[in-house]
């Protein structure tokens, strides 16, 4: 039997000769094929180019790891929302409405007079109805010190001493200073003036008019232009004769009249002054040093009715 000789290695083969491990393959064939392989296919996600061992564990996520982002229905991140500052729409939404408040407060208030009056209060009907009565609005009503120049003459209003004449049906024998007198028509005094000089029978009817009644005053007065004159915050009346009935209306229409009066809280009553008046032309700031009892703005916030 015939024996089969072996093949030497570099003898070849029937089959055709196997090209080894080593041999370099022609370009474009197996390292395009081995590289399409290895290519991650388009739209799947990117993978690693070196494989993880098997068995190899997840590392623990740290506090440096941020955790996943929600999101809502919309698709939209929750982190990139804006938030809406409450605190500030709040705050103006309180302006608004406090701005309307005041608003309507004034429109619904606008050209209501006061029941205690001011200083520049439109004329009253009574006061109106009386021949002669002469109506001017006088608004400065501050107080101030030494002697103060008047556009009227006796003043019916204006700025004043700080300390005011008495007129609790008091009747002045001589005349007192503008400054003190103008502060108690302030207090809703009728102020009745007369000319020096004048018949002792007017005067003592003038007199019948004041003495002892509240919210009351009367004085001579140098150069008054008529035998007498009625004075009040705001209005005037010029009379010859102490019988003239318009007396008794001016009277009754504005004495104490809280329509016309600009202080209807603040008393009549200054004891000093009645003791140690004022002469005209020299007014006083306050009662005379040593003279007890005098009365201010502070102590007299409440009065008798007159």
């Amino acid at each position: 039997m015939a024996q089969r000789t072996p093949t030497s290695p570099g003898s070849p083969n029937k089959r055709g000769p196997k090209s080894s491990a080593g041999a370099r393959r022609p370009a474009g064939s197996g390292s395009a094929k081995s590289a399409a392989k290895s290519a991650p296919a388009k739209g799947s996600p990117a993978t690693s180019a070196a494989p993880k061992a098997v068995g190899a564990s997840r590392p623990a996520a740290g506090p440096s790891q941020r955790p996943p982002i929600k999101s809502n229905k919309s698709g939209r991140s929750i982190v990139n929302q804006k938030t809406r500052p409450w605190g500030l729409i709040v705050t103006a939404a309180i302006i608004v409405v406090l701005a309307i408040a005041v608003i309507g407060y004034a429109t619904l208030h606008k050209g209501t007079p006061s029941t205690n009056a001011g200083y520049t209060n439109p004329e009253i009907a009574d006061a109106k109805a009386i021949p002669g009565v002469i109506y001017k609005r006088e608004a400065n009503h501050s107080h101030l010190s030494g002697s103060i120049t008047y556009d009227s003459s006796p003043p019916i209003g204006g700025n004043h001493s700080p300390y005011w004449a008495d007129c609790s049906g008091t009747v002045y024998p001589n005349a007192i200073a503008n400054e003190n007198a103008v502060h108690m028509l302030e207090h809703g005094a009728v102020w009745i003036t007369y000319k020096p000089g004048l018949a002792a029978d007017q005067v003592a009817t003038l007199a019948k008019r004041v003495t002892g009644i509240e919210r009351m005053a009367m004085s001579p007065y140098p150069d008054l232009k008529t035998n007498i004159s009625l004075q009040a915050w705001d209005y005037q009346l010029f009379v010859d004769s102490a019988s003239d009935p318009r007396i008794a209306e001016f009277i009754t229409a504005l004495r104490f009249n809280p329509n016309t009066t600009p202080e209807p809280s603040a008393t009549c009553s200054q004891p000093t002054f009645v003791t140690n008046p004022s002469t005209f032309g020299h007014p006083l700031d306050a009662a005379v040093s040593g003279t007890a009892n005098s009365m201010s703005e502070s102590t007299s916030a409440s009065s008798s009715a007159p």
